[in-house]
This record gives structure tokens, C-alpha cells and sequence, in this order.
């Protein structure tokens, strides 16, 4: 067993007794360096024992730290810049940290707080502020609640009745673009946008493609004098952007759509009935303004996107009569509202509607609506990438749980903040936590 005792050498006089020896002693041999005679510990390498003196590492700058070449695993340094020990871990440097204060801090609360805010505003009481620079995880986790809500509105079927009235002048205020086409369209036909005017009864035979030339806001109107009726089968296609939301059928007469007609657009009879044959898909709306309204067994729904014409109250209604019954045959599939200013509604019991039906006078709507509630961490005012968490009513109440990694420079600020999409939401037991991580 090696043993050196000393009190007075030097540091260079140790260092060569320690090298005077051959390297098989030093590799078989345990060392023990004290100021009394000590034997070293067999699992040590390198024992140093003394109770008035310590050992002192390396002390350097962090830019010094970073120009050592390709540093060992484990090896350790004292950085003068931040007053931490550090050491390598393979990959990177590590601050070498106790449980102390200024490396994590906490903050809680169980007082139960509630936001209207639909942007993201801080949560009170809920944030830290970093007495060191580095680079910290950081943990949010909280309990919330979304209740459930409700809208209320108001829908009388003679405002949609007057407003029926005004979406037929601002169709009818279109100029006209063709005065010469066919009473008859179809037959292979493919029509370019316009709007035109048909001196008489107009139909559909075969097949009718809308071209609408790349643009997405192409305008089809054609009005008749008289009735608009199409034949069995007729197939109404559309290419180049044309779309529902912009096409309008208007009749002065009757309109009927012989069986399993499939047509797109808005079908608008001024002052007449309108028939709907069986096997049809219409995506449109049927209106009328003073005529009945059967359907079936089909399928209507709303265009999707906003159309050219303001459709005012009526934007979300697949059929509407100013004055006039409503008929639905067999299972026939809605989507959108169905109402009638004067008249029964009958045949839906088998149907699916997507929507509402109004019978005619004045209704009180009140509909669940199911809010959304955004918690987001928050680096010195700056979204934490990723961070951010959503919750619905749905999965009320619910856990919020957030995890983000954030340099931070010393005196910025941690913060939770929140938000909801409508309405009121509620948090509780929140606890937020920052970890430092390295420097």
C-alpha cells in the first residue's frame, strides 16, 4: 500500500513523488494524500482526508470552458461566469446543481378563477420570474371547467317571407348578359356564366354542364317567363369553379324536377309551386314565394360558401314558402332549416333533417353550444413552441397538463395564460414549476 504523509511540500514535490513510481504500482495501488498518516480506501484510486482543507478544480470563464478540444466524459470544471460547478455528460456541459432555490421554482394556487377573454391573457398569480439565465423545463398543470352554453334567437317566418321578397329583386336586378339561348338546355349542352333570360317555359333534358371558366365566384342565373321543369335523369355537372352557392334557377311559373334528377343551385319560383319528383339530389335551396313545396323521397342540402346574393335570414334554409305546405315523402335526408309563413308541414317522420323546421309565426331558438378553452406557456411575453393545450365542454372537467423548455434570461417572466372561444371558463388547482436545466 502506497502512503505519503505531509504537512509543508509543495504542490510540485507531490506531483513528482507521485510520478516517481512506475506505472504498475500506480495502476495496482490505492493513494491516500493527508497531513497525518492515513491508509487509503481499497475502492479508491485516490483518497485525499483532511478536515482544514478542500480541493480545488479548474476555474474558468464559459468561453474558456468551451474552447477545451474534445472533453472527456465526467470531466468537471468550476465556470467562473455563472459560479457553478460543471461537467461534461458526453454531449454537452451540465450545471451540476443541488435543490436550491434559484434552480426551481414553484407556484400554486386553488382559488377558482374564470376568463370570457377570447385572446390569451395571463392567468393572476401564475408566473415566475428567473433569478438566473438558463435554460429551464417548465410544467403547468391545473383542473378546468367548460360548462356547457346556450344561444339564444329569435326567427319569424314573416321577416323570412319579406326577406324572400328582396332576394328575388336583387336576383332579378342582375343585368342580363344572353336574350337568345333555347328554351331547352341540356342535351350535352355546356353553359358559360351569365345570366339568362328565357321568354317562356325553360327545361333541362340529359345532361347540363356549368363551366365556370377557373372562377370561383361564376355566376349562373337563368329566368324564365314561365315554368322550369327537367326530365327524368337529368344530370346538372359542374367544372372549372363553378359552384352551388352562385347558381340560380328562377321561374315565374311552376317548377318541377322530373325523378332522380340530380341539380345544383338555388330553385326560385315567384309566386307558384314547387315539385321535386322522386330519387332527386339537389344540392340548393327550394324557394317560393307563394306556392307549395313537396319533396321526395331525395336528398337536399345547402350549398357550402357564400353566395353572391345576400340570402339574409334565409342563409341556412333548404326550403322556404311565403305562402304554401310543406311535404316531405319517405326518407328523405335534409340539410338545413325548413320552414313556411302559412301552411301545414307533413311527411317528416321518416325523414332526417339537419336542421331545424320552423312552423309559421314567430320562434325562439335555443341552441348547446360547446366552448373551447386554449391554456398556452408563455417565455418573457413569447408563445412556448408547442406548448399550447385545448379542451372542450366535452371532456368536462378536465386536466390541463403543459411541458415546455424555455431559455430564459435572468429577470424574464413564466407565464400561464388562457382563453376561450365563447363564453366563460374556470380554473382550479394550478400549480406551475420551473426546473433549470443547464445554463
Amino acid at each position: 500500500m502506497l502512503r505519503i504523509n505531509f504537512k509543508n511540500l509543495s504542490a510540485s514535490v507531490i506531483l513528482l513523488l507521485v510520478v516517481s513510481f512506475t506505472s504498475n504500482i500506480i495502476q495496482a495501488q490505492s493513494m491516500g494524500i493527508s497531513s497525518t498518516s492515513i491508509t487509503a480506501d481499497a475502492s479508491s484510486i485516490l483518497e485525499l482526508r483532511t478536515t482544514t482543507k478542500g480541493m480545488l478544480i479548474p476555474r474558468m470563464t464559459t468561453i474558456q470552458r468551451e474552447a477545451i478540444s474534445s472533453p472527456a466524459n465526467s470531466l468537471m470544471i468550476y465556470n467562473t461566469s455563472t459560479n457553478q460547478f460543471n461537467f461534461y455528460n458526453g454531449s454537452t456541459w451540465v450545471v451540476l446543481t443541488s435543490n436550491t432555490s434559484t434552480a426551481y421554482f414553484s407556484v400554486d394556487a386553488g382559488t377558482s378563477l374564470s376568463t370570457s377573454s377570447t385572446s390569451d391573457v395571463v392567468i393572476p398569480g401564475i408566473s415566475q420570474t428567473a433569478t438566473e439565465s438558463g435554460s429551464y423545463l417548465v410544467f403547468f398543470n391545473a383542473q378546468c371547467t367548460i360548462p356547457v352554453a346556450y344561444d339564444t334567437t329569435g326567427f319569424s317566418t314573416a321577416t323570412a317571407a319579406a326577406d324572400l321578397g328582396l332576394i328575388y329583386t336583387d336576383i332579378m336586378a342582375i343585368p342580363v348578359t344572353n336574350t337568345t339561348h333555347p328554351l331547352v338546355f341540356g342535351s350535352g349542352e355546356t353553359l358559360l356564366p351569365g345570366v339568362y333570360d328565357i321568354a317562356g317555359a325553360a327545361s333541362i333534358a340529359g345532361n347540363l354542364t356549368l363551366n365556370g371558366g377557373g372562377n370561383p365566384d361564376a355566376l349562373f342565373v337563368i329566368r324564365a317567363t314561365g315554368a322550369f321543369n327537367t326530365g327524368a335523369g337529368v344530370n346538372v355537372f359542374f367544372t372549372n369553379g363553378a359552384t352551388a352557392k352562385n347558381v340560380f334557377w328562377v321561374a315565374e311559373g311552376a317548377i318541377g324536377l322530373g325523378a332522380s334528377t340530380t341539380i345544383q343551385g338555388t330553385l326560385f319560383s315567384h309566386g307558384a309551386a314547387v315539385a321535386v319528383g322522386a330519387t332527386c339530389t339537389v344540392t340548393g335551396r327550394l324557394l317560393s314565394t307563394g306556392g307549395a313545396i313537396s319533396f321526395g323521397e331525395g336528398t337536399l342540402s345547402i350549398p357550402t360558401g357564400s353566395s353572391l346574393i345576400n340570402f339574409r335570414s334565409l342563409s341556412n334554409f333548404v326550403i322556404f314558402t311565403s305562402s304554401g305546405a310543406i311535404a316531405n315523402t319517405g326518407a328523405s335526408i335534409y340539410t338545413g332549416d325548413i320552414a313556411t309563413n302559412s301552411g301545414a308541414i307533413t311527411g317528416f317522420t321518416n325523414a332526417t333533417v339537419n336542421g331545424t323546421i320552423f312552423q309559421a309565426g314567430a320562434t325562439t331558438v335555443i341552441t348547446a353550444v360547446y366552448p373551447m378553452a386554449t391554456f398556452s406557456l408563455y417565455n418573457n411575453g413569447v408563445l412556448i413552441p408547442n406548448s399550447s393545450r385545448t379542451r372542450t365542454h366535452l371532456l368536462n372537467p378536465s386536466d390541463i397538463s403543459l411541458q415546455g423548455i424555455a431559455t430564459v434570461t435572468s429577470g424574464q417572466t413564466i407565464e400561464m395564460r388562457w382563453k376561450t372561444d365563447r363564453k366563460t371558463v374556470s380554473v382550479n388547482n394550478r400549480i406551475l414549476t420551473l426546473i433549470k436545466v443547464a445554463n
